[in-house]
């Protein structure tokens, strides 16, 4: 989808401490083979906070830097690709409105995995353009990944586990990005990659914790599907959503300074292939920020958008393509102005 008058007011990110995959891997929780093979640097470790008050935070902290009245917010979506956020059977929206915006405004909660953020930002956005001037809404995204429930290093294969939480305030009229276009499609033929074989579970953790999404993909995987049929499956997914959020734009590669994608160690992501297939080069991306915090969950695309704008790596003029995929799998892409320079301090 075009869109004409939408644009991102303020972004801001809620991060942990640097826990050194060095140390992980000391300490045995981490494989040594797969950490090199990843190349991350650190993961952001959250120890004492719920997930829901780190959305809040970090909408604090986008609010802060937003020109948009409390009043004049129209909706509050709260995004986790984990599920969990602290407490069974309640509403994670209403608590980041109460202490956020507040008001009337509608608050939704959206789950679409690690294409969470990207998947918000495009239903959000028609939500905005639909609205009368002046509109807003407030996008968060929260996800943890702590023992027992999960295990960021084991858990899954090539993508250790950040916590962290992120916000985006979208806008009419202006702003400091301007989105461009923005599209979600999906491709379900290998849904099973992430759910496994086994039967439906009847209580939360009957399969046992920590969650072993290795373990479902070896169960898919003996059905007959291979590696290289699933990974061409999601590349193309990825490249799909890409090139029409692009061409939806009209901005052509050449025209984009920077790409944010999601961050995942050098195990999954080849940059040489994306290079060579797509022509985006690692230096073009925020590989080297996401490497100190691991994957975000739904917070990855966000997150590096807000990255760019702190360190004004990226200025009026300039283009910024966000890149996402979630299991299931669906993929998502933002293409983004950026229009003016904010004044936020890193952070």
């Amino acid at each position: 989808m075009r869109w004409n008058d939408v644009y991102v007011d303020a972004a801001a990110v809620r991060l942990g401490r640097r826990e050194s995959v060095r140390q992980a891997v000391a300490e045995g929780r981490y494989d040594a083979a797969e950490c090199a093979a990843d190349d991350l640097l650190s993961v952001s470790v959250v120890d004492d906070t719920s997930h829901a008050d780190l959305a809040v935070e970090a909408a604090r902290r986008a609010l802060s830097r937003s020109r948009v009245a409390h009043e004049d917010f129209t909706l509050v979506a709260h995004v986790t690709s984990s599920g969990f956020q602290g407490l069974d059977h309640w509403s994670p929206a209403a608590y980041v409105q109460a202490r956020t915006v507040g008001g009337r405004a509608t608050a939704l909660q959206l789950q679409q995995a690690s294409n969470g953020g990207l998947g918000a930002i495009d239903l959000v956005a028609a939500h905005v353009a639909a609205r009368p001037a002046p509109g807003a809404a407030l996008i968060t995204t929260s996800d943890k990944y702590h023992l027992p429930m999960f295990d960021r290093f084991r858990s899954d294969k090539g993508g250790p586990r950040g916590d962290g939480a992120t916000a985006l305030v979208l806008t009419r009229g202006s702003g400091v990005a301007r989105l461009l276009s923005s599209v979600v499609i999906s491709d379900t033929t290998h849904e099973g990659a992430y759910r496994g074989t086994r039967p439906w579970a009847t209580l939360s953790g009957e399969h046992g914790w920590p969650v072993d999404m290795r373990q479902r993909l070896r169960e898919y995987l003996s059905t007959g599907v291979s590696v290289p049929e699933v990974a061409s499956s999601i590349a193309a997914g990825q490249r799909a959503a890409m090139e029409e959020a692009m061409g939806e734009a009209g901005v052509r590669l050449q025209d984009v300074a920077r790409f944010v994608y999601p961050v995942a160690g050098r195990s999954v992501v080849d940059w040489d292939a994306v290079k060579r297939d797509f022509g985006v080069d690692i230096t073009q991306t925020t590989w080297e920020y996401g490497r100190e915090l691991g994957h975000l969950g739904a917070g990855d695309q966000i997150a590096g958008l807000a990255h760019l704008l702190e360190t004004k790596a990226v200025g009026p003029g300039d283009k910024v393509v966000l890149s996402g995929l979630g299991q299931g799998f669906t993929f998502g892409c933002a293409v983004l102005e950026v229009v003016a320079e904010p004044e936020w301090p890193e952070g």
